[in-house]
């Protein structure tokens, strides 16, 4: 059942892409990143015990069609059993100090999302982001030993699973050069128990004192950056890419400024680059080349 699952998770993202090539021509089609931040696992009923841990990961965004993308992500993160010995039964909280005999809990994703951007074309362009990926986690003790449970029949075996999870969040990208940009971010992972493993003897999660009370989701917050890949789009082919370009039709072989307008240095109505007697005094009247009638 798990097989099957993730093969057809394979299959839709390839027929995804498949599709994609065929769509409009736009910039940047392509984006790799690498980011790190903070996350924190939670929503469990009464088991709080890990600190903010660190995480970091990469991601690979594919435009699908103008404000819509295709991302992909794997993520590691780790956290440790917080040391609570303060805490007054409130729970772990977001503390970072940790327990000094404390276990390890340890966490990799691996994400499919779209994305919707808001100005995909600015320098400053909002998004968010919903899908679904696969998580997988494991705890261990401080010598690197798997952390042991029982089972219903009392027999142990090695606290770790893996789960389809829910994806959502959102973020700010920042584009300080063409190709690079800065992205702030958060997601949110919430955990189905579709593909967990605690299933028949093992099927021990809940919330009662004896029954073992897993986190439910995990928030994370991260900075990273891009490089986008591929020619910029610049549709009347002046030099300024169309997210510059205040003037989106400019004849070609005609001289732009900045912004991407035509200049007309000596102001006869013909652009310079098509115009073949560039300094024609005031006044005078030109034929369609620039030059004095």
């Amino acid at each position: 059942m798990r097989r099957s699952i993730r093969i057809s998770l394979v299959l839709i993202l390839l027929c995804l892409l498949a599709s994609a090539s065929e769509a409009q021509d736009y910039s940047r089609k392509f984006s790799f990143g690498l980011q790190g931040g903070l996350w924190k696992s939670g929503l469990s009923e009464h088991s709080d015990i890990y600190t903010v841990g660190d995480q970091v990961g990469v991601s690979f965004n594919y435009d699908l069609m103008g404000k819509i993308s295709l991302g992909l992500s794997a993520a590691y993160a780790i956290t440790w059993e917080a040391d609570q010995s303060g805490s007054e039964g409130g729970g772990a909280g977001l503390t970072f100090s940790r327990k000094n005999d404390g276990n390890r809990f340890t966490q990799t994703w691996l994400d499919a999302s779209l994305r919707y951007q808001f100005r995909p074309l600015e320098k400053v362009n909002p998004y968010i982001l919903g899908g679904v990926g696969i998580a997988y986690w494991k705890v261990k003790n401080k010598n690197g030993e798997y952390e042991q449970v029982l089972d219903k029949y009392q027999v142990s075996f090695d606290l770790k699973d893996q789960d389809l999870v829910l994806v959502a969040g959102g973020g700010l990208e920042y584009r300080f050069k063409e190709k690079w940009s800065l992205v702030f971010g958060t997601k949110i992972h919430y955990f189905t128990r579709v593909l967990t493993s605690f299933t028949g003897s093992k099927d021990i999660v809940g919330a009662a004192p004896d029954e073992l009370d897993l986190p439910k989701a995990s928030l994370e917050v991260f900075l990273g950056i891009n490089y986008h890949f591929g020619k910029l789009k610049d549709s009347d082919k002046d030099g300024a890419p169309d997210r510059i370009d205040f003037c989106a039709d400019t004849p070609r072989g005609a001289e732009v400024d900045e912004k991407g307008c035509p200049i007309d240095s000596d102001g006869d109505g013909i652009y310079d680059g098509l115009d073949k007697c560039p300094h024609t005094p005031p006044g005078t009247k030109v034929d369609a080349n620039g030059c004095p009638i």
